[in-house]
């Protein structure tokens, strides 16, 4: 069904006019069928064989047109292309994927050249406190902090410029192939969801030939058998094990190549593929270990780490591969209600106290009732006290006049 799928869309693009171009790129941008059929060719490259020059070929094709949709169609095939042709170049037939070679050199000289023919560089700014970005908010900073910061807000980031190429060869096969991975991951948001899972299952494949997963953990026949392992049981001295058979050749990788392979893998574990890109990440890093590359190690432990705080998969993961929170204004420390302090523990009645304190609280109910009752009286008297007071002392002032009255009347007379 595969077969007859590709052949007629191959016979329906090559019957087209040049005016109607546009309108087959907008129909087939939605078609999973296709993408579907393609996928299919492309897993079962051998069964297919006859198809696959076809198949690059149309696809250049899309890619050399000036059609978004088109472009963006091919590119979500280029992990897949890159599995086959370094698989093919591991295993020594080089030859046998010719097509692909072509098709992979045809997409990375567009994107390493300007429109003008010049060499396309790609910048882009690094994240400060100093300016918002997608992962914060602009923060209120003292001046002399906010001056700090604002050293770094220029640096930019680059990519390129790359030399145009004529063939691939093992000198720059892996400089290559970052690129185009480079290329991928800047339209990721734009490819078809069903791509991610191919992407996810296709980092697995690359990073796991040619070590066989025995019991769980990686295991190459060439480091010797495992007297535990199920091979060195079944074997005997008069038989030949499976350790003794030829190993498929390993995909030689580069710290960049896998760290791209990350980035590609974590956008696809928060939009719908979170198991499958969590076994690829797996994969990656222990591909990473084996290989001694710290850049990749550092990567994929951030992202496992990161898994711990923020579950992949959730409905309120963000559609860019990253959770965006806001940092509130104030710390607020949240205290349980089950948690032990020194005030719930004043509050907290113990079994036999429950008795000596409803008797409290009946004795402290009848002290307020009386003292409710008594406060009216209470009130009188301190009014007559403060009038005695008074009383008391215009008298004495009364008789301190009169005898200065007196003095005086004396002193006169005198």
């Amino acid at each position: 069904m595969a077969e007859s799928i590709i052949s007629d869309w191959i016979a329906e693009y090559n019957s087209l006019q040049e005016s109607e171009l546009r309108s087959f790129a907008a129909q087939h941008e939605n078609d999973y069928e296709i993408s579907k059929a393609l996928y299919t060719v492309l897993n079962e490259r051998a069964k297919y064989k006859d198809l696959i020059y076809p198949v690059c070929n149309q696809l250049c094709n899309f890619y050399r047109s000036n059609e978004i949709e088109l472009r963006r169609f091919t590119l979500q095939f280029v992990p897949m292309l890159i599995y086959l042709y370094l698989s093919s170049v591991a295993l020594g037939d080089k030859k046998g994927c010719r097509s692909i070679e072509t098709l992979l050199i045809c997409i990375y000289n567009i994107e390493v050249s300007a429109d003008d023919g010049t060499s396309k560089v790609v910048s882009f700014r690094m994240p400060v406190l100093a300016q918002a970005s997608i992962y914060h908010e602009e923060k209120t900073l003292h001046p002399s902090d906010l001056r700090r910061w604002e050293e770094n807000s220029n640096k930019e980031i680059s990519w390129g410029p790359l030399p145009s190429i004529e063939s691939i060869n093992a000198q720059n096969r892996l400089k290559v192939m970052t690129a185009l991975l480079f290329t991928y991951n800047q339209q990721l948001n734009q490819i078809h969801k069903p791509a991610l899972f191919h992407l996810c299952r296709t980092t697995s494949l690359l990073v796991n030939q040619g070590f066989p997963k025995v019991g769980g953990h990686m295991h190459r026949p060439s480091y010797g058998t495992d007297p535990t392992s199920p091979q060195s049981a079944s074997s005997s001295p008069g038989q030949s094990s499976l350790s003794s058979s030829k190993p498929i050749p390993r995909i030689a990788v580069s710290s960049q190549f896998l760290v791209e392979l990350a980035h590609a893998n974590y956008f696809a574990m928060f939009n719908e593929f979170a198991s499958a890109a969590i076994e690829a990440v797996n994969d990656l890093h222990s591909r990473a270990c084996y290989e001694m590359l710290p850049e990749v190690i550092l990567v994929t432990n951030a992202i496992r780490n990161s898994l711990h705080a923020n579950p992949s998969g959730q409905p309120s993961d963000g559609p860019m591969g990253i959770s965006v929170a806001l940092t509130p204004a104030t710390t607020t420390v949240t205290v349980s209600k089950s948690m032990i302090t020194n005030a719930s523990f004043r509050t907290k009645k113990l079994p036999e106290e429950d008795f000596m304190h409803e008797e409290r609280e009946e004795t402290e109910r009848e002290e307020e009732h009386e003292q409710v009752k008594q406060e009216p009286r209470l009130l009188a008297l301190d009014i007559i006290r403060f009038l005695g007071n008074v009383i008391t002392k215009l008298c004495r002032d009364v008789d301190n006049l009169s005898e200065s009255i007196k003095l005086s009347i004396e002193a006169n007379d005198e």
